[in-house]
């Protein structure tokens, strides 16, 4: 069953729908009863009808089995129906918590897992806690029924209730091994699923370079592989739960034996009418459901509880990225510093990608950020909009907005005053419009408008087949690299920061595409402190300081002519490039 401290953790999720709980809870006494209800007319059949050959109250019985099965359809209804609006709105609730929690967990948790092994945390594991949870009115109703049927066979004949009872160690002996393996297994089981999730997840991603590399049978090998180890831990699984039934009724076999023997003996002795061995028989015999039952749920509960737990795991996990006790709110006035920054990937500790890097960004000012692919460039961008933090164990060290350390910012307050264009684009498969309007969700269709005519893109919006309507496909693969970076510029424009980052905003264009895409930038940097991060150097020599980083040290800075003047790593990098 549920550990205490799982039924703890589902209490919030089922306690808005309480009131419905309850109310299939108390229809389990009703049911119970109900279902037991046939069993006096079978006495009554063969004792008083048929013993002494009474035609004319023969009536009664059909009447009363129909009256019972009439009320049986009303109460099992409103039973059943009631725990279902409790699962419905629990497994709503925890699917609602964990998205809510995945999406405010730090970069570096998505880094370091799967993105299909976060995705069977917010769908499958929920989905394995819907039988559970619905197996609580089980809980109530076939114990009652159990009890209901245990004291009328009590009370029809105590002696032989207590022989036949003698099975219930066994049974007991059971459920208990069944349910811890079956327990560990779907654990396992849960796992695996997550990892074939995640192949599925790759495989959608990168269908370009599966074409590409010819990779269709190297990743159908591993889906494979997947699938027969989940085959194997299903089947194991399986095998636990088709033999957990038999093996319930083979224990209950033997009472069966014991009633008809020594119910049989009491009979001849005159112990017993006949139709108290046969209702007594037919009571033992609708016993055996709720046994069966619990045996099936031991299963379900099990599994319940191996999801819950991976679930409080889950939730368990705490993003690095916060705001400190004492945050405060700031807007950029006067200049950015980054003093004395070094940085380490959480997920890659043994090298350092910054080392010890300090500059100042004034604000209104343009800096431009150049060094080979790896140099750290686009890290300080990530550290920037505090996608990571810089070491904490670094003492006089950090990125300084005027004067205040940005970990002291509110994290959510100093994002709205950051715009990032980027070379990967990533648009939601959605219309054109709701992409650009995420730059400010509160903005009116005038200004989204307006966004995108500053940007170069209302021309090619209107020539789509449905305007600002169109959706523009997963990742926006209905526009072409060019188009895709121009809604981005025009989020930029809508969202009107204080600070720009361009990181390689143009490298993936085509030069008819950079030209047009470029002039767009230059006039959405207008006016604003901007940090451009750039391979392509004939995109930044309008800016007012250059800074060169190599191996994520800064080793020049000056101006386009400064640091050509000096024939360094600048002057190398511009060689190199032409």
């Amino acid at each position: 069953m549920f550990s205490l401290n799982s039924l703890k953790s589902l209490k919030p999720f089922i306690w808005p729908n309480r009131k419905w709980l309850a109310f299939s809870l108390l229809m389990a006494i009703p049911l119970s009863a109900l279902r037991i209800g046939p069993i006096p007319l079978v006495k009554y059949l063969i004792d008083e009808i048929l013993t002494n050959k009474n035609e004319s109250k023969l009536i009664l019985v059909p009447i009363g089995v129909i009256g019972i099965y009439v009320l049986n359809l009303v109460v099992r209804f409103l039973h059943y129906y009631a725990i279902r609006i409790v699962v419905v709105g629990a497994n709503r609730m925890i699917k609602e918590k964990l998205y809510q929690h995945l999406i405010t967990l730090s970069s570096d948790y998505y880094s370091q897992q799967k993105t299909g092994v976060l995705l069977s945390r917010v769908t499958a594991d929920p989905s394995q806690l819907d039988q559970g949870i619905a197996s609580l009115n089980v809980l109530i109703r076939e114990p009652v029924t159990f009890a209901a049927l245990l004291g009328y066979v009590f009370y029809t004949n105590w002696k032989l209730t207590l022989i036949t009872f003698s099975i219930v160690p066994l049974l007991g002996l059971v459920f208990s091994k069944t349910g811890r393996y079956v327990k560990g297994r779907i654990a396992e089981f849960q796992k695996m699923n997550g990892e074939s999730y995640a192949t599925i997840q790759e495989s959608i991603s990168g269908i370009r370079v599966i074409h590409l590399f010819g990779l269709k049978d190297f990743m159908l090998n591993k889906f494979k592989e997947q699938s027969k180890d989940m085959e194997k831990m299903l089947l194991k699984i399986s095998k636990i739960e088709e033999l957990s039934s038999p093996m319930v009724e083979l224990v209950t076999s033997f009472a069966i034996a014991l009633i008809l023997y020594s119910g049989g003996k009491a009979v001849l002795s005159g112990e017993m009418s006949s139709g108290d061995l046969i209702a007594f028989f037919t009571a033992f015999g609708m016993m055996i459901n709720p046994i069966r039952q619990l045996s099936d749920i031991n299963t379900k509960i099990h599994s319940a509880s191996a999801a819950m737990d991976r679930i409080n795991e889950f939730l368990s996990w705490e993003s690095h990225i916060v705001d400190a006790p004492n945050a405060r709110h700031a807007t950029l006035q006067q200049k950015i510093e980054l003093r004395n920054v070094s940085f380490t990937y959480p997920n890659s500790l043994d090298r350092k990608v910054l080392d010890h890097v300090s500059f100042i960004v004034p604000a209104g000012k343009t800096i431009a950020l150049v060094g080979q692919s790896g140099s750290g460039k686009s890290s300080i961008a990530q550290l920037l909009t505090r996608t990571y933090d810089i070491n904490a164990d670094q003492a006089n060290s950090g990125i300084f907005i005027d004067g205040t350390d940005l970990r002291n910012i509110n994290l959510d307050d100093w994002r709205k005053q950051v715009a990032v264009v980027s070379q990967d684009v990533f648009l939601f498969h959605d219309t054109i419009y709701n992409n650009i309007s995420l730059g400010n969700p509160d903005a009116t269709r005038e200004q989204i408008v307006e966004a995108a005519r500053k940007a170069f893109a209302y021309d090619f919006i209107q020539r789509m087949p449905e305007g600002f309507d169109t959706v523009v496909g997963d990742r926006g693969m209905k526009l072409s690299g060019g188009e895709r970076q121009r809604i981005s510029i025009a989020r930029a424009f809508l969202r009107n920061s204080n600070l720009l980052i361009l990181d390689e905003a143009t490298s993936n264009l085509d030069q008819e595409s950079e030209k047009i895409v470029q002039d767009t930038l230059e006039t959405l940097m207008k006016g604003k402190t901007t940090v451009v991060i750039a391979h392509r150097l004939s995109t930044i020599r309008n800016a007012d300081q250059i800074i060169v980083i190599r191996e994520g040290k800064m080793v020049e800075s000056g101006t386009d002519q400064e640091l050509l003047d000096t024939k360094g790593e600048f002057y190398r990098l511009c060689q190199l490039s032409s």
